[in-house]
């Protein structure tokens, strides 16, 4: 049996466990206790004193879904990962990036092979990142990921609260993919050699206006529609994190994810992902 290290073992990889537990040797580590896995570590990355050296003792994958720290531009807690393990006890590597990396596209169409133009300073964390895999010796696959949705994991919050959004047309296009759909395809790319040493964007495939993601839920909890607002509105009443959101897009090409995997994406309608993660 394969054994397989989830370095971040948060949402994502709850689901990766709850699917293929049967068939790889499960070693998650992250900062909180948790028991989805066969071993289970609770260790801060960025402090570790050598424990992962010692975890990381049998040939096996890894999957790193551990985030940068919260101020920089550059990754150091990858850096302290990848300064402690034993590299030739790494058979490769799956590092989940973000499609962030991109940066403001103004909604233009975006193959792997587009320069980099990250704005923040959380996405230029990810494409350090990105280069410290790719200087790691490591056989690695790089995974642009869009937003994440799934059970547990829908802006309610923000429905509850009534959260204007933006008028339709004035809306920007975002990219998701669904939690389930994210964690098949990971395994997936983990033990394919046809994507060894490669960056891959992923989403659904359909690219949608974030205004109307907000609708397809409002419309499944069967919720009257909130206040429409413009962007110079948006601006004042809108944190910056969701301010930065929506003040950059773009579309993901995922020409290749679906050359390298067809019909791997379960969840390409986004009704049938959002009722899926309502249920």
């Amino acid at each position: 049996m394969d054994r397989i290290y989830l370095i971040g073992n948060g949402y994502v990889c709850d689901f990766i466990t709850a699917k293929f537990s049967s068939k790889y040797d499960f070693v998650g580590v992250c900062r909180s206790k948790k028991d989805n896995c066969h071993h289970n570590y609770s260790i801060d990355i960025s402090n570790d004193n050598g424990m992962l050296k010692d975890i990381i003792d049998i040939d096996g994958y890894v999957v790193y879904l551990a985030p940068p720290q919260n101020k920089g531009l550059k990754d150091l807690v990858l850096s302290k990962f990848l300064s402690v393990i034993q590299k030739n006890k790494v058979k490769k590597i799956v590092y989940i990036s973000t499609s962030g990396v991109y940066g403001d596209q103004n909604d233009a169409l975006v193959n792997e092979n587009k320069k980099i133009t990250p704005i923040t300073d959380r996405a230029n964390r990810r494409a350090n990142a990105e280069e410290q895999i790719k200087d790691s010796g490591i056989k690695y696959t790089i995974l642009r990921v869009p937003g994440i949705y799934g059970k547990g994991r829908l802006p309610l919050k923000r429905i509850n609260e009534r959260l204007p959004l933006i008028k339709i047309d004035l809306c920007r296009h975002t990219n998701l993919i669904n939690s389930k759909d994210l964690a098949n395809l990971i395994m997936q790319t983990l033990l394919n050699n046809s994507t060894d040493n490669i960056t891959m964007n992923v989403s659904d495939g359909t690219p949608i206006k974030t205004t109307e993601y907000y609708l397809h839920i409002y419309d499944e909890l069967n919720i009257r529609y909130p206040e429409f607002i413009d962007y110079d509105q948006a601006d004042k009443v809108y944190d910056e994190k969701r301010k930065s959101f929506i003040n950059e897009s773009r579309i993901l090409d995922v020409s290749l994810m679906h050359k390298i995997f067809p019909d791997i994406i379960k969840f390409k309608n986004i009704k049938d992902g959002i009722r899926d993660s309502l249920s």
